[in-house]
């Protein structure tokens, strides 16, 4: 067995590898590996020169409290059949978490196709998307709309990712997004047979909508707005496709509070796990916080899978950055690194891991000093791949 970057005449393998693997339709696939794939972000499992397992490091840059980061978004861990049970997935993660480390990406994100398969190798759910999934009605009536309202294209990327921009300034773990990764969403789009529209107000993008029409059915790709009256103009405009389609899924901000405003919510709306998140280096990764008070605070963390990962790490303020070292110290917490990744997101609370068992404080003063540098966000991602 040999672990390795894909060879420049390896993609057909790995593409016959991604289609027997997974049900993506065929021109998603071809799209995929004609504009997303790189041989320098895939790794695979050889035996000779046939590919047995693979998968692809796609770069990104997310902001995390505040901080751009790098990140690699792990997509297409794929094995053939025969050498499943091997333990080549496992080789071939620990292989990529050498790799992203290489990079100087302290953190890396993906969306699973199974959480307890990821959990294993220290990836644990950091963002969730709030799903309403139901009549078309349910986002109000159809009717006139009065906002200019012209159709989302390539042309407009300057105008989408303003409003994109100013829209997720209220989140957390959202990506930053380039030209390039626009280009591939809107082709995304498109091959799947969506739309999308944009609300202009004083020749500036106020909102945006991204969805296709399957089935009789709506799906949302993204709402986003900058107004309410944007938000109202884009709902209705939603609606107005009543001859196209009877029901709608929309995963919304986790935040979003649309439902109050609604008829009878009960029923069309529920909490959906997203994307998990994963801490690649603990003395890097912890860098990115900023804390507002004196911080002096012993942890250890705990990685089965990353052996520079264990230890007992001080973590200081110096001058409103967070400083991490190594030390010999007694901890005050013991934080397995599934709990720090969610910790470190956000995405939950110091107080609410240790009621769910989710980390050992052992200094009755460690949950005040937790409570201080690793306060909640609402985190926000739209790309799944």
């Amino acid at each position: 067995m040999e672990i390795r970057f894909a060879g420049p005449d390896d993609m057909a393998q790995i593409k016959r590898l991604w289609e027997y693997c997974f049900d993506d339709p065929p021109e998603f696939v071809n799209w995929f590996f004609s504009r997303r794939y790189r041989s320098e972000n895939t790794l695979a499992v050889y035996q000779g020169k046939n590919v047995r397992c693979a998968l692809q490091l796609l770069p990104y840059r997310i902001m995390l409290r505040g901080q751009p980061v790098k990140t690699s978004y792990l997509v297409g861990l794929s094995t053939w059949p025969q050498y499943r049970g091997r333990g080549d997935a496992r080789a071939l993660i620990r292989h990529a978490f050498e790799v992203m480390r290489m990079r100087q990406e302290w953190v890396s994100i993906l969306l699973p196709f199974r959480y307890d398969f990821y959990r294993k190798y220290g990836w644990e759910i950091c963002y969730h998307h709030l799903m309403y999934s139901g009549d078309l009605e349910i986002l109000g009536p159809a009717g006139k709309i009065l906002d200019d309202i012209i159709p989302a294209e390539k042309e407009q990327i300057h105008l989408m990712n303003m409003c994109y921009q100013k829209f997720m300034e209220a989140y957390n773990g959202y990506v930053v997004r380039n030209e390039d990764d626009w280009d591939r969403l809107l082709d995304d789009l498109h091959i799947a047979g969506g739309i999308g529209y944009i609300v202009i107000k004083d020749s500036e993008a106020v909102g945006y909508v991204l969805f296709e029409i399957s089935n009789r059915q709506c799906k949302v790709r993204e709402l986003i707005y900058t107004t309410p009256e944007a938000k109202s103009a884009l709902m209705r405009l939603i609606a107005n496709h009543y001859s196209q389609a009877d029901t709608i899924a929309w995963n919304a901000p986790p935040d979003d509070i649309t439902y109050t405003d609604m008829p009878n919510p009960r029923g069309v709306m529920y909490k959906q796990p997203y994307v998990m998140g994963r801490i690649v280096d603990v003395r890097q990764a912890l860098k990115v916080l900023r804390p507002s008070r004196e911080v002096d605070l012993k942890i250890q963390v705990i990685d089965p899978v990353l052996e520079w990962n264990e230890g007992v790490f001080n973590l200081r303020n110096a001058g409103g950055f967070m400083e991490v070292a190594s030390c010999s110290a007694l901890p005050q917490a013991v934080i397995p690194i599934t709990t720090l990744a969610q910790l470190l997101w956000g995405y939950i609370t110091p107080m609410q891991a240790q009621k769910q068992g989710k980390l050992d404080v052992r200094d009755d003063r460690a949950i005040d000093h937790l409570d201080s540098i690793f306060t909640p966000a609402v985190n926000y991602i739209i790309e799944d791949y």
